[in-house]
C-alpha cells in the first residue's frame, strides 16, 4: 500500500510536456543539497492534506504528530507530481532524552542535524526517508488502525513500550521502525553505514534512513548525510 503517495500527482501530470517531464525526476546528488521540505497528500483524510504543496513548519506539530511529505519534489499548482523526489515521513516525537537515543559521532552537513531540537519550545522533529527496508514499499506514522502492527517487537520499541502508540509501521508486510531510537545500520545494498530509526519488527533487516535537519525561520529544510544512505529502491 504506497500510502499518501500515489494520490497527489496524478492530476496535475496532465499535460505535462515529455521534456519538462524528464528534467522533474530526481536523481541523487553528487552531494547533499539543502531543500525545504513540503507537504504530500496522504490517500486517506489527516490533519495536513490541506496543506499539500505548502513548506512544512516546525510548529505546525502538535507532540507525536507525524505528516507526509517530500524533499526534492516537483509540484504543479500545488499538486506533489508523483515519483519526483524523495518521500519523508515528519514526526514529532516526544522530547525525553532518559529514552531518546541517536549517535552523536555521524558527520552531517554543516549547519544541520541527525534531528531536530528546540529545548526552548520542547519540540524534537525526527525526519525519515519513507521507503521500507523491506522491498520499498511506503510505511505510515499513526495512519493504520486495521489491521494493527504485530507488538511481538525483536528489540526495545520505547514508542509503544513506554509511551503507548505505535512505531512507524509499514502495513504491505508489517516491518516497523521506532523514530526515539536512531542508531547505525549498515546498508546491505552498498556495505555503507547510516542512520536512522531502530528496526524492531521484521521482514525487514535493518532501520531506514534519517534526512539531516535544520530549520529557516521555523520552515522545516533537510538535506541527504550522504547519498549512499538512501540507494536502495
Amino acid at each position: 500500500m504506497k500510502l499518501g503517495l500515489a494520490v497527489g500527482g496524478s492530476a496535475a501530470v496532465g499535460t505535462v510536456a515529455a521534456g519538462l517531464a524528464s528534467t522533474l525526476l530526481q536523481t541523487s546528488p553528487a552531494r547533499p543539497v539543502d531543500a525545504t521540505l513540503f507537504y504530500t497528500r496522504f490517500s486517506t483524510p489527516q490533519w495536513w492534506n490541506t496543506l499539500e504543496g505548502k513548506p512544512i513548519n516546525v510548529t505546525d506539530f502538535a507532540e507525536w504528530q507525524g505528516a507526509t511529505g517530500v524533499w526534492g519534489g516537483a509540484f504543479v499548482d500545488g499538486k506533489w507530481i508523483a515519483g519526483t523526489g524523495y518521500p519523508v515521513l515528519v514526526i514529532r516525537v516526544k522530547r525525553d532524552d532518559s529514552v531518546f537515543s541517536a549517535p552523536t559521532d555521524v558527520p552531517v552537513p554543516s549547519g544541520f542535524d541527525l534531528y531536530y531540537d528546540d529545548p526552548a519550545r520542547d519540540i524534537r522533529l525526527v525526519v525519515v526517508y519513507d521507503r521500507c527496508a523491506h522491498l520499498c514499499c511506503y510505511p505510515g506514522w499513526q495512519v493504520v488502525q486495521n489491521p494493527p502492527p504485530a507488538r511481538d517487537y525483536t528489540s526495545p520499541a520505547p514508542t509503544y513500550q513506554v509511551f503507548g502508540l505505535d512505531p512507524i509501521y509499514c502495513i504491505c508486510h508489517g516491518s516497523q521502525y521506532d523514530p526515539m531510537l536512531l542508531v547505525k545500520n549498515i546498508n546491505e545494498r552498498n556495505g555503507v553505514e547510516f542512520v536512522g530509526p531502530s528496526r524492531v519488527h521484521g521482514p525487514a533487516g535493518r532501520a531506514i534512513p534519517v534526512f539531516a535537519v535544520r530549520a529557516v525561520d521555523d520552515v522545516l529544510h533537510a538535506a541527504m548525510v550522504d547519498p549512499r544512505w538512501y540507494e536502495y529502491c
